[in-house]
């Protein structure tokens, strides 16, 4: 017997206890709508990378070194810059997160103020304990009665500004998980009279100007993090980080390894260049009819289903960004996300109490868009009175150490219901994905248990909360 059948049977016999490949390959093989990311939705849009294992390189002579500026990538780069509007571009094999912990090291430095959106992803957080950074929150304004996170007033960034001199730069997430996109222009125009930078976390905006709209630095922004593969045919963990020149591409450089692998990705960054120049050809056509898909479906759904799409009329949206209210149903978001897989083989990206994302791309075909309305259409769907699902006001922080010090503080775990008065020591993330309610170094009161009871949390749900630490102030402990 040849050593190449020897190698064939070992293979196909050892390759049945693959549970991850096999897993993901069964699947793959449901044949899902999938109206999540990646934005490739499992079809092989760019053809080049069917079969990655003959580009997998590492920084060899012709390759080029990412954190170096070489060729052939700076290239490819320069490309994405031009075409995002920028004066640079770093690609990234961490995804956003990368690409926001790289931004605020940068414009932010050690010790420094940062001012954010409160609806900002869980890698700021990271960021703030690493680099002890004290945060000034700005919140945005609730778009409905679920509690859905709507716009930051300009206004209420100019009064921080006003009252903390010392911060270094605004963080804002523009779109946001539910597609709400933030007036970056008067953002910007405010920051730079207070001469302070404007980074933009649009993770889940790197399709949007194939839709017509502009890029967050077209619009005044200084630096914009991309997640490529959320939204654009790119492989998983790729990312972009843009900038307008007022941080210099060297010190964006020096900064990024901080925060990623020493040995990034070629498949990464070629996908991330082939989606690039897909954009530039077919894909903005794509684009063009996915945008003006959703805007039918929003209408359809609307007019004749039990839900209700979040529209253009509550706020400025992601034109490819399909949210869903089930408020006012006989279904909580999770349970509607539920029965979509179970019953129509219909995956969506995010649910929470109230609401169902779907994430929709270029990729997605006519049959996955008839699937999902003849779905909602169901007869099982009706509509119910929501009075007894009330949202609670949103909680105000308190403050009480640093996120640093409650970070790398000693901790314990303790049931949701036995956690007022404490302090919380790692982010409490309850809604949308990533996003933290409560912030480490914040004292957990008990609005924010109710808060948490009403639409996510059992009461013996573990809270991570400092071990033996009440604060500062006398009367702290009881």
């Amino acid at each position: 017997m040849s050593i190449h059948c020897i190698s064939a049977r070992w293979y196909q016999r050892n390759m049945c206890d693959a549970s991850l490949y096999q897993q993901l390959k069964k699947q793959a093989a449901q044949g899902a709508a999938r109206f999540h990311m990646p934005g490739h939705k499992g079809r092989p849009v760019l053809p080049e990378l069917n079969h990655p294992f003959a580009i997998d390189y590492t920084e060899i002579e012709g390759t080029g070194n990412l954190y170096e500026g070489d060729e052939p990538i700076l290239s490819a780069e320069r490309a994405a810059a031009e075409y995002y509007g920028a004066q640079d571009c770093l690609f990234l094999t961490g995804g956003s997160t990368q690409a926001c912990m790289t931004a605020i090291a940068a414009a932010v430095p050690e010790g420094g103020t940062l001012v954010m959106d409160r609806n900002c992803h869980k890698s700021a957080t990271h960021a703030l304990a690493l680099l002890d950074l004290t945060p000034e929150f700005v919140v945005p304004e609730p778009l409905d009665e679920t509690g859905l996170p709507g716009l930051i007033s300009p206004q209420a960034v100019e009064n921080i500004l006003e009252k903390t001199p010392e911060a270094a730069a605004v963080l804002v997430t523009s779109p946001n998980y539910y597609g709400v996109m933030q007036d970056i222009p008067a953002l910007a125009e405010i920051c730079h009279r207070y001469n302070v930078a404007l980074l933009v976390d649009a993770a889940h905006g790197a399709h949007l100007k194939a839709a017509g709209r502009k890029s967050p630095i077209e619009e005044g922004a200084d630096l914009a993090a991309m997640s490529t593969h959320k939204t654009l045919p790119a492989l998983g963990q790729s990312a972009i980080l843009l900038s307008s020149g007022r941080i210099p591409f060297e010190i964006l450089l020096e900064t990024a390894p901080l925060f990623g692998t020493s040995s990034p990705s070629y498949l990464l960054m070629a996908s991330i260049d082939l989606a690039r120049a897909w954009l530039e050809g077919d894909g903005a056509a794509a684009y063009a009819r996915c945008a003006q898909r959703v805007a039918a479906l929003r209408r359809e759904i609307n007019a004749a289903t039990v839900f209700g799409a979040l529209a253009e009329e509550h706020a400025p949206l992601d034109p490819c960004r399909l949210t869903v209210c089930c408020r006012g149903t006989n279904v909580t978001g999770h349970e509607m996300n539920g029965i979509l897989h179970e019953q129509f083989k219909i995956d969506a990206e995010m649910a929470d109490r109230d609401h169902v994302v779907f994430i929709c791309t270029g990729v997605d075909t006519e049959r996955d868009y008839a699937r999902l309305m003849g779905a909602l259409r169901d007869a099982q769907f009706v509509r119910k009175d929501a009075a007894s699902r009330a949202l609670l006001p949103f909680p105000a922080p308190e403050r009480v150490c640093s996120v640093r010090k409650a970070w790398f503080s000693k901790k314990k775990e303790i049931p949701m219901a036995q956690a007022a008065r404490k302090i919380c020591a790692r982010p409490v993330t309850p809604y949308p994905p990533g996003v933290p309610l409560l912030y480490p170094g914040e004292r957990i009161h008990q609005v924010h248990i109710e808060f948490l009871r009403a639409g996510w949390y059992t009461d013996n749900e573990p809270i991570c909360v400092m071990d033996g630490y009440f604060g500062e102030r006398q009367g702290d402990q009881t």
